[in-house]
């Protein structure tokens, strides 16, 4: 009985590794034919980056399979670069994935997810230029608005400036950069400085164009942070390959 026991114990050991590399396989399989199309996403926006990484959640991935739904699929888009955009990383989250069983098994079909969200932290020097401000910085005040500060010339004086400014989505592919208060740091200006100052103030609205971004994703929030600007963006009915090949 106990060697029948211990045998019996073996089988199932061995079954269930299988069945786990099986598992791990097949979610293998799917994260990187992902992968492939979330490259080919960022080529056709006239972009390059990294290589993606993708992570199929949940497990056991056969029972995701046999149902054709994912809890969740992560893709991370490393190095973004082009249309005067540089972002160190993307980072989506897929959610309510479908993919049929058949389309798995033939090769042919497609990954779709209802909602994909995600966010990327555009550096400030990079948003700057965008703006193509000048003799201005942008920066994010501890409580998270937005700080202005430079050094302008008025009326012949060069002056230490200080103020902030509101940022918003102002488009699916564009944000709004307002400057709101600006005042001289030199508590003795003049009157007629201080008023240029306010006219130079009223002037300083940019609107910056985000690059079209893999998936159709659409800005949906911004957020200024000590890094820079986080773009949250969003795409709904989002296919995750391109139908071809799975």
């Amino acid at each position: 009985m106990r060697r029948f026991l211990i045998s019996t114990f073996v089988i199932i050991i061995v079954v269930a590794v299988g069945l786990f590399g099986l598992d791990r396989a097949l979610a293998a399989y799917a994260e990187g034919k992902i992968a492939d199309e979330t490259s080919a996403q960022v080529a056709k926006q006239g972009m390059r980056s990294g290589t993606p990484t993708v992570d199929v959640g949940g497990f056991p991935f056969a029972t995701q399979v046999a149902a054709g739904e994912y809890d969740q699929i992560e893709i991370e888009i490393p190095d973004l670069v082009g249309q005067g955009l540089s972002v160190p990383n993307l980072t989506l989250v897929a959610t309510d994935v479908k993919a049929p069983l058949e389309a798995l098994r033939s090769g042919e079909g497609e990954i779709t997810a209802t909602k994909v969200t995600g966010s990327a932290v555009v550096p400030w020097d990079v948003v700057i230029a965008a703006a193509k401000l000048k003799d201005l910085t942008l920066s994010a005040n501890p409580d998270g608005s937005l700080k202005v500060a430079g050094q302008v010339t008025f009326a012949g004086l060069s002056v230490p400036l200080t103020g902030s400014a509101k940022v918003s989505v102002a488009g699916p592919s564009s944000l709004r950069i307002q400057v709101t208060e600006l005042a001289g740091t030199n508590a003795n200006l003049n009157s007629v400085v201080k008023s240029l100052i306010e006219a130079y103030k009223d002037r300083l609205i940019f609107t910056v164009a985000v690059p079209k971004l893999p998936y159709s994703l659409k800005l949906s929030k911004v957020t200024p942070t000590p890094d820079g600007l986080d773009l949250h963006v969003f795409a709904e009915n989002v296919p995750l390959t391109d139908g071809g090949a799975v």
